[in-house]
């Protein structure tokens, strides 16, 4: 079994939010920042994993380092408040959106502010490399021994998940007379490195028969193309000796049926007309022809020409640091053919990062600032929430002006669970899908019948257990349901507030789980995400069965662009209307976890796979936190988004 590729760890705690989405502390203020003498501390600067006991050496004092020193926005309070009027199908704003122009003078930082900003960087002997769009942030680069100077810090190396990170070891600080300028400063912490795709590939057909042929093991099974096709023997467990293999890789016609949406595309129901885009690192150079063989050999429609277009930022950079360009390469074919499968009509525009760090951020202002698309699909994120500091306020405001123009971020809910099986310090859900300008897709386990109709859904989540042939007769090791594997993200956010679009679908145990007052839950909708259940895409020419909620975002982004397909205007942030019609028992199918125990076993018969056992996280009648208001229902999910309002 492929090992799955861990998403981006955060460093700092971030500030919690208030109201549906408002920062309470987001921008320096005089409440952000401690004031020593004439300079003020950038409070979080220095993240909570830089520790003594991690401590491995220093970064050479002529390393250079390129960072991003970011504004506030002004009036950020209004800001928030117009997001959410504009995105609510309640209000009179509903849909009444700003061009990135309108926003950007009512809201974005001054030319004035950018160039006080600039200039202290340049007195201060750093090298200002430019403005984002939107004078977001000044983009900056200097030696670490400028660094350390410039913002009274010294950077040290630490060793960190694996990784070994440079940080400052004391909080920076920048003049008092700047300060009020300066929201945060993001990449002078390379935790952004860490930010790797989340696609994962299957344990159950075949990929763990390297050991080879064992005489105490049955001859090998076959991968089923619909539940329980084919099956295999193991030991006994949960009261049978005989278990469905996983599936070979749905079919996006498969989805599309079991997601009730075939009969619309039939009908020219495709997407036709609307644009989606789909942010990663790098690019993958043969995705145009993985797709259009991919479509050729299951009879579906290949691009059109202009269909596929793409924004690369150049030159990469940051390789080694975020994993290679491979698993990003894979990662974007599989959210390509996810798109193009579920709405084979609608274009494509697929913009790469130069890296996984800070070039995330700056393709994802790009997408806003030129109105790339209307709905976003973002198979990345962070592990977990705990300790982020500037970057949530940061891309938090990218979100604001997104929900302002009527652009919706779909960002897949991540692998790990509540995240405590890989070290996360408490239950928590992953960021940016925690984030209450965005939706959250999580993960289930689908099982389609031998006419591609939907069977049932569970929450995905499987454990494993080997098969141990050391004993007589053969056993399991550990014991079912064995240890943890992989299950979609989700949980309550110890960083922002209950939105007002949870409040009538979430139950209140559940959004006080922490103690606290109502909190953001994650997800808030779900798709197909067990590798097990997964999909069959094209890379390089290879199939590969794929999963994870790197699938269930685009998958969900599909049928989004489906619903859009001759609306009035754009669905925007979609949440409020979401919960909307959520609540109307029709445009979702409700996913419930099983009663009894549901197993696999793998095609070698080495392992058991237990489904349905997400950590922390239970699949429950109505809104729960791992399938959100549930899966798509075709007829009422795309009949409801069209005609609200």
């Amino acid at each position: 079994m492929r090992s799955p590729l861990a998403r981006r760890t955060i460093a700092r705690r971030a500030l919690v939010l208030a109201g549906a989405a408002v920062l309470t502390v987001p921008f320096a203020t005089s409440s952000a920042f401690a004031a020593t003498s004439s300079r003020a501390t950038l409070a979080g600067s220095a993240p909570s994993w830089a520790t003594s006991g991690r401590m491995v050496g220093s970064p050479s004092a002529t390393a250079k380092i390129s960072f991003n020193v970011v504004l506030p926005l002004r009036d950020a309070a209004a800001a928030e408040t117009l997001a959410a009027d504009v995105s609510n199908p309640k209000s009179a704003s509903y849909g009444h959106y700003l061009t990135a122009a309108q926003f950007n003078a009512r809201f974005a930082p001054s030319t004035a502010q950018v160039n006080k900003v600039a200039d202290f960087l340049r007195a201060a002997g750093l090298t200002v490399n430019g403005t984002a769009p939107g004078n977001r942030w000044v983009q900056a680069s200097g030696t670490v021994r400028q660094v350390n100077t410039v913002f009274a810090t010294t950077l040290r190396n630490y060793s960190y998940k694996g990784h070994v990170m440079h940080a400052p070891s004391t909080s920076m600080s920048v003049p008092s007379s700047v300060a009020s300028l300066i929201a945060g400063i993001v990449g002078v912490t390379n935790d952004g490195a860490l930010r790797t795709p989340a696609s994962i590939t299957p344990a159950g057909n075949g990929a763990d028969s390297s050991t080879g042929p064992s005489d105490a093991l049955p001859p090998p099974s076959t991968c089923s193309t619909f539940w329980d096709q084919h099956e295999q023997i193991g030991p006994e467990a949960y009261g049978r000796t005989s278990f469905p293999t996983p599936n070979c890789g749905y079919s996006a016609q498969q989805i599309r049926t079991a997601y009730n949406t075939q009969s619309a595309v039939k009908a020219g129901n495709t997407g036709r007309g609307v644009t989606v885009a789909i942010i990663d690192a790098y690019a993958a150079p043969n995705v145009v022809a993985d797709t259009n063989a991919l479509s050729a050999m299951n009879g579906e429609p290949q691009f059109t020409a202009g269909q596929f277009t793409q924004t690369i930022f150049t030159p990469f950079n940051l390789q080694t640091e975020c994993g290679g360009e491979t698993g990003w390469n894979e990662e974007e074919t599989l959210d390509v053919q996810a798109v193009h499968g579920m709405a084979p009509g609608a274009n494509i525009h697929y913009v790469g990062a130069m890296n996984c760090d800070t070039g995330i951020d700056d393709a994802v202002n790009f997408v806003i600032q030129n109105h790339v698309a209307n709905i976003v699909s973002n198979s990345y994120g962070f592990l977990g929430e705990d300790g982020l500091g500037d970057e949530v306020a940061t891309e938090h405001s990218l979100f604001t002006q997104a929900a302002i123009q009527g652009i919706g971020f779909y960002f897949s809910s991540g692998d790990f669970g509540d995240n405590t099986t890989i070290g996360a310090p408490h239950a928590e859900p992953d960021f940016p899908a925690s984030d209450p300008l965005v939706t959250a897709v999580g993960g289930t386990s689908l099982a389609v019948t031998s006419s591609n109709n939907y069977l049932f859904e569970t929450s995905w989540g499987n454990t494993l257990s080997s098969v141990n042939t050391a004993t007589s007769p053969s056993s399991y090791s550990p014991a079912p349901p064995g240890a943890f594997l992989s299950g979609a993200g989700g949980g309550v956010s110890a960083l922002f507030k209950e939105p007002a679009y949870q409040k009538l679908a979430v139950p209140n145990s559940l959004a006080r789980l922490n103690g606290a007052g109502p909190m953001r839950v994650v997800p808030d909708v779900g798709a197909v995400a067990d590798p097990e259940t997964g999909f069959l895409i094209l890379y390089n020419g290879h199939p590969v069965q794929i999963g994870g909620t790197s699938l269930a975002c685009p998958i969900f982004a599909g049928v989004q662009a489906l619903a859009s397909q001759g609306r009035v205007f754009p669905i925007g942030f979609a949440n409020p209307l979401l919960y909307t019609i959520g609540l109307t028992g029709v445009a979702f199918r409700d996913v419930k976890d099983p009663g009894t125990p549901l197993a696999l076993m793998t095609v070698s018969g080495r392992s058991l796979l237990t489904m349905a056992m997400d950590t922390s996280l239970k699949a429950t009648k109505g809104y729960d936190d791992t399938t959100g208001l549930g899966t798509p229902n075709g007829p009422g999910l795309l009949l409801l988004e069209k005609i609200l309002p």
